[in-house]
């Protein structure tokens, strides 16, 4: 059944496991790019009557003939705007070439990032697919974009370098909240606690609501990248709780991460203070706040749902979200929400690289500065070990990070304030070096800069990094750059 889609057959998975990239391709896509469009035909005649490379020669060969000439990226046009049948396969996802011929495909980003992770089932794939090609999807006014809005596709701000990444700082956005520290509550004027940047009309920025009894408190906010995060759900709150030390005291290391509730008892696996523990509510907030999408649920309460993130889409976990625009709600149907759930649940992880000597000393250098009492090497999961670096808990990042917000109800500590503002998940750093800028506002943009805005309970490790030699702050870059 549809609504039942996105967990289906998973948990009976014996391991983890991801596709292979070697020899992948889409039929049509030149450029890699992840798309079909009229610039895969211009990086194909760049290629074959100019100085252009031909990253994947397979993917050019758009009527699959074994040879490289004029008339691919004319087929591909005549595709695109005529209506010629479409490209043989692999056309939907990455595949291997059916044809045998003497292309190849030496290097295909968007077939090792963006995919499915191994081992679902025929429908679950073909709902995968179908989800993707949702993230793609840019609204129209007409189809229910707005009354107010930050962007127009969900790939709009998890692009980089992939659909499904992060995205340029250019595409921050602004959480609001009232109080000292900002609570995750309805805020007065505003349809949530995401700051709309545009109507769809004027494209003027709206401004905060004034004149409200308590203070406004705003933080930047930098789209996180998915690749991975939505195999967190299967990791058994057990697991997470194990791995707290709310008041340091099993290990007195000055490390006390703990776990993030919503306060009836659902432990956080999402987001940059850990406030969601479920995917189809954090996509429910995402579509409501970001592009004023509204839905109706798919699972609801009798999944996990976390109500913070509810909070976020403003109504309560099995209502559907409703605008004051035109168009009639849901203005996305059930079955799109639930191949795009598909999609972000069973999004793969990025592949590790091969660990050479520099990359292997990085490691035990990482190691041994303390980085990996937090960025946890691996956590188990119910489809396998996950080598995410994260312990999925929050940690004190130190005054200088805060953002002045406190979302979810935090474990209770003795030696933390009740609220989180200081507070961010370990971010996971599986394929960190494919989508900077980094941190929850995007302030740094490299690793090192990374590494230098630790604070807090990490300020120790940082200290460390930076009294190292300059070859041994290279050689931790280097493996982080692996992973």
């Amino acid at each position: 059944m549809l609504r039942r889609l996105v967990a289906a057959g998973l948990l009976a998975l014996a391991g983890f496991t991801v596709v292979s990239a070697e020899s992948e391709f889409i039929r049509g896509d030149a450029n890699t790019d992840g798309l079909r469009d009229l610039a895969d035909a211009i990086y194909s005649l760049d290629h074959l009557f100019g100085d252009g490379p031909a990253v994947c020669r397979d993917a050019m060969d758009v009527n699959d003939d074994g040879e490289l000439d004029v008339a691919d990226p004319i087929y591909l046009i005549m595709y695109l705007f005529v209506g010629a049948t479409p490209p043989a396969e692999p056309t939907s996802w990455c595949g291997v070439d059916p044809t045998s011929d003497a292309l190849d495909c030496a290097s295909n980003l968007t077939c090792d990032l963006g995919g499915p992770i191994e081992g679902l089932s025929d429908i679950e794939l073909t709902a995968f697919n179908r989800g993707r090609d949702v993230m793609f999807h840019r609204f129209k006014p007409s189809e229910g974009l707005g009354p107010l809005y930050n962007a127009t596709s969900c790939f709009s701000c998890h692009s980089t370098p992939e659909v499904g990444g992060s995205a340029p700082i250019y595409r921050n956005f602004y959480l609001v909240g009232i109080g000292e520290p900002g609570l995750q509550t309805g805020i007065p004027g505003l349809p949530s606690m995401v700051l709309p940047s545009y109507h769809d009309l004027s494209l003027e920025r709206p401004t905060v609501p004034t004149g409200l009894p308590d203070p406004i408190v705003m933080a930047h906010r930098n789209a996180p990248p998915m690749f991975g995060t939505g195999l967190f759900e299967f990791v058994s709150n057990a697991t997470i709780l194990s791995k707290a030390d709310p008041n340091d005291v099993v290990t007195p290391d000055g490390i006390s991460g703990r776990f993030n509730t919503d306060g009836l008892g659902h432990v956080g696996r999402l987001g940059y203070k850990l406030q969601a523990n479920f995917i189809e509510a954090f996509i429910r907030g995402a579509l409501r706040n970001q592009m004023g999408i509204t839905t109706d649920p798919v699972d609801g309460s009798s999944g996990t749902v976390s109500l913070s993130a509810m909070l976020q889409v403003s109504s309560s976990l099995d209502d559907p979200t409703t605008d004051t625009d035109a168009s009639p709600d849901p203005e996305m149907s059930v079955e799109d929400l639930a191949d795009l759930i598909t999609f972000c649940r069973f999004l793969r992880p990025p592949t590790k690289k091969p660990f050479g000597p520099d990359e292997i000393a990085g490691e035990q250098l990482f190691d041994s500065i303390g980085c990996a009492l937090c960025h946890v090497p691996s956590i188990a999961s119910s489809v396998g070990t996950l080598e995410a670096y994260t312990d999925l808990l929050l940690h004190d990042m130190g005054a200088a990070n805060a953002d002045g917000l406190s979302m979810g109800v935090p474990q209770f500590s003795t030696i933390t304030p009740p609220t989180t503002e200081n507070e961010f998940r370990t971010q996971p750093l599986w394929g960190v070096s494919m989508h900077a800028p980094y941190l929850h506002d995007g302030g740094a943009d490299t690793l090192f800069d990374a590494i230098n805005r630790h604070g807090g309970e990490a300020e120790g490790s940082r200290q460390a990094y930076l009294a190292l030699p300059a070859a041994d702050q290279e050689a931790i870059i280097k493996f982080l750059e692996a992973l």
